[in-house]
């Protein structure tokens, strides 16, 4: 689907609109926005619809009214389109690519009100300069094992797809481990989740979790107590979690059982990132085994517990990622409301008029949400249920590095009245990346930091390149091995975004030539591998929000100029100048 947004403009009467400016939009309290415009074909009755000579718009749908119930859907480019319809006026960031202060001269910015040596990067709405802060929050899909206060250890995923977010926690309690999530009324025994996820052999689970002594000797309560439960069947496993399930309040529908609902469940709701497909829940299996086994090591051993501060376990959301899901949310909004009106005007038999879909479309609704949303800075999603206050500010003009601080500024999520040194204290990890004394006074301390000037962060890349990359490299896929092997000492354990890959035994060869690739220019720079010795794994790494900074790897012939600029420089001090050799 072809999606385009227009030049930024103004209405200044009915139908009359005009370019417009970011100098003009800040002297007349306006927002500097662009029209989207979109494409609808729908159908009054019988007739079909087609207005011809009408210029294409950027957002192209579709709505069928079929059996009373408007529907939205997309449409090829190349199909016959039928009307334009303005749908919102969407901010623009100065700068972009749709801002008409892009490739500008210096002459040309000049004549339109604007310095040249302003970054952009920010918005005028109603009139005022407003920063999307840049927002701190720790890792999705990754096995975080943590320590709490009583001493008990734990490792939880937060989950998240396009569809929906979840937390699943692996906890020990009383020498026993269970599954805890938002989904459960009560905590899981793991071997009964084994027995529902197709693992009904009790050696099989032990194979996957690992067969050293200590391990085994930890495990073998957990099997103990689901023998206890009389539980040895898939069937009777999900039948047991079924019982477990909150009770939802379904409108209409076909009524599940409860083997149903808990397959679905663990499908669909726990560990969400980790694909299941035909009902092959193998891959979930071996990664929740290796939660498990994450949790009995780290129980001897406080090295292997994870630290949250560390920055590698960060990922920073940008004004596109926040816009966009805020834009996502509205628009389902105005779809639903679309529909509950079609829904209701349709079935009168009454109604003297056919029923026309534009005449009920409100372009004002997703307008006012974004303008709304960065005036004042709360994000309301209903989706992820997420309520954040403060995401925009006023863009702060006192300086020229005020302005640039502005942009580059870090907000964290952790609450500033917390009494905690530990997200507040300065990390190593944070060398080169975040600047270590530009940071505010008072409860804020820690909490709201500045990134380095040559920093990057990256945005999402496709992994399937990757992964046939990896598999040629030696990477062993996981769908092809059994418990045991994937639990071996001799292994190391490749992930990729969260999910497990396979395994590898020679990891330095397969980290050595990964990297030839990516300097070769054959895997883009910005994918990133570490091998990581605590976890015995290889992570790989494609995600959007990782934090960067440059490096560079010098050749013989750079070395050589460096020493002959450093003499050069040394010959300086001393009053002379000359060139080393």
């Amino acid at each position: 689907m072809n999606i385009y947004v227009g030049s930024p403009d103004v209405e200044e009467g009915f139908n009359i609109t005009k370019p417009i400016s970011p100098h003009e939009c800040r002297l007349r309290d306006m927002t500097y926005s662009a029209p989207i415009t979109v494409d609808i074909e729908y159908t009054r009755g019988t007739q079909r619809v087609i207005r011809k000579n009408l210029p294409i718009g950027r957002l192209v749908l579709k709505s069928c009214i079929k059996r009373g119930t408007a529907v939205l859907m997309t449409v090829s480019p190349d199909c016959r389109l039928a009307e334009v319809y303005d749908l919102l006026q969407m901010p623009i960031m100065l700068r972009s690519s749709n801002c008409i202060l892009t490739g500008k001269s210096p002459a040309e910015l000049a004549k339109l009100n604007e310095c040249p040596l302003d970054p952009g990067g920010y918005f005028v709405v109603r009139g005022s300069e407003k920063v999307i802060l840049i927002q701190e929050q720790l890792s999705k899909n990754r096995m975080i094992v943590e320590l709490d206060r009583k001493g008990m250890v734990s490792c939880n995923v937060t989950s998240s797809t396009h569809e929906r977010k979840s937390r699943t926690v692996v906890i020990l309690k009383k020498g026993r481990h269970y599954i805890k999530h938002n989904s459960l009324t009560e905590d899981v025994p793991i071997v009964v989740v084994f027995k529902a996820l197709g693992l009904e052999s009790d050696q099989e689970v032990v194979q996957m979790v690992g067969t050293e002594d200590s391990l085994m000797s930890q495990f073998a309560p957990n099997l103990e107590e689901c023998h206890r439960l009389q539980i040895f069947t898939q069937t009777q496993a999900l039948n047991y979690i079924g019982s477990k399930l909150r009770q939802r309040q379904r409108w209409g529908g076909q009524i599940k059982t409860k083997v149903d609902e808990a397959r679905d469940l663990l499908t669909n709701t726990v560990l969400t990132h980790v694909p299941v497909v035909n009902f092959n829940f193998r891959p979930k299996c071996i990664y929740l085994a290796l939660m498990v086994r994450r949790v009995i090591e780290a129980q001897g051993d406080s090295f292997k517990v994870d630290d949250r501060d560390y920055y590698g376990n960060k990922r920073l959301e940008l004004a596109g990622q926040l816009i966009s899901l805020l834009f996502e949310d509205l628009f389902k909004k105005f779809n639903s409301e679309l529909k509950k009106i079609a829904d209701q005007i349709i079935p009168k038999p009454s109604r003297a008029a056919l029923f026309d879909v534009v005449k009920h479309m409100r372009q004002d609704k997703i307008t006012n949400g974004l303008n709304t949303a960065i005036s004042t800075g709360n994000w309301s999603l209903k989706r992820f249920k997420m309520e954040r206050a403060g995401v925009t500010q006023i863009l702060s003009r006192l300086s020229y590095i005020s302005a640039l601080g502005m942009m580059t500024r870090i907000s964290s999520q952790f609450e500033k009245t917390r009494k905690v040194s530990g997200p507040r204290s300065l990390q190593p990890s944070q060398w080169g990346m975040l600047c270590p004394s530009d940071t505010p006074e008072g409860e804020a301390c820690g909490l709201v930091k500045n990134l380095a000037l040559m920093t990057h962060i990256t945005t999402d890349l496709d992994e399937q390149p990757i992964t046939k990359v990896a598999f040629n490299l030696g990477v062993e896929d996981v769908s092809l091995l059994s418990g045991e092997e994937v639990s071996s000492s001799e292994v190391y354990t490749v992930f990729l975004n969260g999910n497990i890959l396979g395994v590898i035994k020679n990891y330095k060869k397969l980290i050595q030539d990964f990297r030839l690739l990516r300097r070769a220019g054959y895997i883009n720079e910005f994918v990133s591998i570490c091998p990581n010795h605590t976890h015995r794994c290889v992570y790989i790494a494609s995600d959007g929000g990782r934090i960067m900074n440059p490096h560079g790897f010098p050749s013989r012939m750079t070395v050589g100029k460096l020493m002959e600029l450093l003499a050069g420089k040394a010959g300086l001090l001393d009053g002379q100048f000359h060139y080393g050799t």
